[in-house]
């Protein structure tokens, strides 16, 4: 995030942080150096979504440990409370049809113009969630176990725009719970999609097998065999489907928060919302122009990750 944004963000946020930071209880939150700024606050939360050590940062900016974590959760309850950065499918049918335009100029050949958004999720990973986690929520640990990746987290469902913006975001289950299922339950589905004429006349989402075909929601044929035909749609259906994979592909890259687990402390509500943030703070960035992430996460970075942090080798010193 280059320094113009940085300050283009925080012109967004500081009405926001203002309010959160003065509702809470600051007295023991400061510098050796005396009260910290809303600066400093948001210049710690996006260091430590990029992957930064709460050890790290606090040695950078001259503040405490604790601070940091106090500045991290004020900047995230100030961006999720932020009607700019809000996060909304449209349900106006002239924005509709301006996204499927976008993608029509990404379809060749099969020229497709009924593709309004992409949808797909992914694991969002976590350490085993706590019995007064699993309480909260009302399910045993085992739901936020995914067998097929091995690891405990909550299924993310996203759909994104042309652009790799995110137009919806919901996260409302465990890792255990299928795309269908977690998909079906959203507020997207339930409240939206599913009333008369919220979708312009002739437009879908497009989506991958895990999802059923529908008049919202365009899937790839099954089991196509040798059927020319088939094999041809669904391969100018996944040439646009894969903006999605795309989008997840930005987002991690340039959260290192997301290539590792949820800290320790963290609660399943604490890590929706830190998620939701950053799915914001994404679609910011692209409209500001400042897509640039960090170099590939290679099998090197994975090998390096649990002794460096979630920092690219080609972004370290030396």
């Amino acid at each position: 995030m280059s320094f113009k944004v940085f300050g283009q963000l925080f012109k967004i946020l500081e009405v926001d942080l203002i309010r959160v930071v003065n509702s809470k209880d600051t007295d023991r939150d400061r510098s050796p150096n005396g009260k910290i700024t809303l600066t400093v606050r948001l210049a710690c939360c996006i260091r430590f979504f990029a992957g930064g050590d709460a050890y790290d940062i606090a040695c950078m900016f001259g503040v405490s440990h604790t601070s940091v974590f106090l500045s991290i959760d004020y900047v995230i309850e100030s961006i999720n409370d932020c009607d700019a950065l809000k996060i909304e499918f449209p349900s106006d049918h002239n924005i509709q049809r301006e996204i499927a335009n976008g993608f029509l100029k990404k379809s060749t050949d099969a020229r497709f113009a009924c593709c309004v958004g992409c949808i797909d999720g992914i694991i969002i990973w976590t350490h085993k969630p706590s019995k007064e986690d699993c309480d909260e929520v009302g399910v045993s640990e085992s739901k936020f176990f995914c067998g097929r990746k091995h690891k405990f987290g909550l299924n993310m469902q996203a759909v994104c725009n042309h652009k790799k913006q995110f137009l919806d975001v919901s996260i409302l289950y465990g890792a255990s719970s299928s795309d269908h299922l977690s998909f079906e339950v959203s507020e997207l589905r339930q409240k939206k999609l599913g009333r008369p004429g919220f979708l312009a006349e002739g437009l879908c989402l497009f989506g991958d097998n895990a999802y059923v075909n529908s008049k919202f929601m365009a899937t790839p044929y099954p089991n196509v065999g040798s059927n020319r035909e088939k094999d041809a749609y669904n391969f100018y259906h996944s040439q646009l489907r894969i903006t999605v994979e795309g989008t997840f592909g930005l987002l991690i890259n340039r959260w290192g928060f997301l290539r590792k687990k949820a800290p320790q402390q963290y609660t399943v509500k604490k890590t929706m919302s830190a998620v939701s943030a950053m799915c914001r703070l994404h679609n910011f960035l692209i409209d500001a122009g400042d897509e640039k992430c960090p170099s590939s996460f290679t099998e090197e970075d994975e090998w390096s990750l649990a002794v460096n942090g979630a920092v690219p080798f080609a972004l370290r010193e030396g």
